[in-house]
């Protein structure tokens, strides 16, 4: 198919890049979002190599974003003892893009350059959509309202028990002291790891921010709570501090240099949407707006780029639009399905108290197998995560690797049912 006239509601990550990646092979794309302009908004983001080299190929110049490549991924407990190194020295020989840590907003920034340089884009802000006629393609993100109308039924998120802060600080003072100055010279997403939260930090912008994520659940959540009908609520860092109080002194250390900040409620579906694709076959959802997940495996923005891709290679594969769709959904879905399982899995492990199972997990990290509940640190799902081409339609649903195991239900923070 050629020369389609799509719209795109929501100008995300994963709105742009659909906008990019479908602009690429000669469509017209308008882009509706209700934001009057782009601000700086957000913190840190990972970019790992299944969805930077999609960006560089729909033209988005990533030597340009200011960025930093991780070192890989540094696994410690809450009192700094080392468990886990994941290096990521040979990432791009391997997958052939390097793993990028940017910040959000430059990414965004990134993309909008990259919109604005391609005519056959339109990109309309301060645009709210009041009704859909079934010719859209739907990325509004999480929020989204078009889920429902397409899935044909009431389709509301759930609590998933985690609260997260994100939080940047200037990386000066990390600098000026011997006990964190390795945390911005040596690029490591270090995840501080103890009961019912955890911790983590790298650093942006060349190094001269340092990005801090901390995810706790609701109960040691020592400041306001986030209301029902609420996603998100002002901090400051008294409330963390204390929280950590008990932790190394490099924790405390990152908490202290805190200000004021937003601490969001992280939320999922309560089971996979039956469908991305409107009846009508001309609706269909990516991103968030269809697979919202925790923040557990850093790859929210990865997948929205990943459908982007998805997308554009089944309209390119496809005579009928509708065919188009539905190869699309069916080739994505179980991969997304997948990833937020691992999600929950990691959030079980991640939380646990000092006792039998931490020590099982502690001893399972050791070992490149099935039974490792770090997603990364089994060879086969590393590869499966970061080697997947999205561009390649398959007619069966993909394979999946096998999932990790839960931790001992009586040691579970959550209790979970999946």
């Amino acid at each position: 198919m050629k020369g389609l006239e799509i719209i795109i509601v929501g100008a995300g990550i994963g709105g742009l890049s659909a906008a990019l990646a479908l602009a690429r092979d000669g469509h017209h794309v308008t882009v509706i979002d209700a934001i009057e302009r782009f601000a700086e908004v957000g913190a840190g983001i990972r970019v790992p190599p299944n969805s930077s080299r999609l960006l560089v190929d729909w033209g988005v110049d990533l030597d340009n974003i200011p960025k930093v490549v991780s070192n890989g991924n540094r696994f410690v407990d809450w009192r700094n003892k080392p468990l886990l190194e994941i290096s990521y020295k040979d990432l791009e020989a391997r997958y052939g893009r390097p793993y990028y840590l940017i910040h959000r907003a430059d990414l965004v920034e990134g993309l909008l350059r990259a919109v604005h340089r391609n005519p056959l884009i339109a990109l309309k802000t301060g645009r709210k959509v009041i009704e859909y006629d079934f010719v859209v393609l739907g990325r509004p993100g999480i929020k989204s309202q078009i889920r429902s109308v397409v899935h044909g039924a009431d389709i509301s998120v759930r609590d998933t028990g985690d609260v997260a802060y994100r939080i940047l600080v200037p990386t000066q003072p990390l600098l000026n002291d011997p006990e964190t100055r390795h945390l911005v010279e040596e690029p490591w997403a270090t995840h501080w790891l103890g009961p019912e939260g955890h911790a983590v930090g790298y650093p942006l912008r060349g190094g001269n921010q340092y990005n801090i994520i901390i995810d706790i659940t609701h109960r040691t959540d020592l400041g306001a709570l986030i209301g029902d009908s609420e996603w998100a609520k002002s901090a400051d860092n008294t409330e963390i501090v204390k929280r950590f109080q008990d932790w190394h002194p490099v924790v405390r250390k990152l908490c202290s240099l805190t200000g004021q900040y937003v601490k969001w409620k992280l939320v999922d579906l309560e089971k996979p949407l039956q469908r991305w694709v409107h009846p009508a076959g001309k609706v269909v959802l990516l991103g968030d707006a269809c697979h919202p997940m925790m923040p557990y495996l850093a790859q929210g923005a990865a997948q929205a780029i990943e459908d982007a891709g998805t997308l554009q290679a089944s309209i390119a594969k496809y005579d009928s639009f509708s065919d188009a769709l539905r190869a699309y959904e069916r080739q994505r879905a179980p991969r997304a399905e997948y990833i937020v399982r691992n999600t929950r899995v990691l959030q079980e492990w991640l939380h646990l108290y000092d006792g039998p199972a931490r020590e099982q997990r502690d001893e399972l990290m050791r070992h490149d197998h099935p039974s490792n509940p770090i997603f990364w640190a089994y060879s086969p799902r590393m590869d499966w995560l970061f080697g997947y081409d999205a561009g390649v339609i398959e007619e069966d649903p993909p394979s999946l690797p096998e999932l990790p195991p839960f931790p001992p239900r009586e040691a579970s923070v959550y209790k979970s049912t999946l």
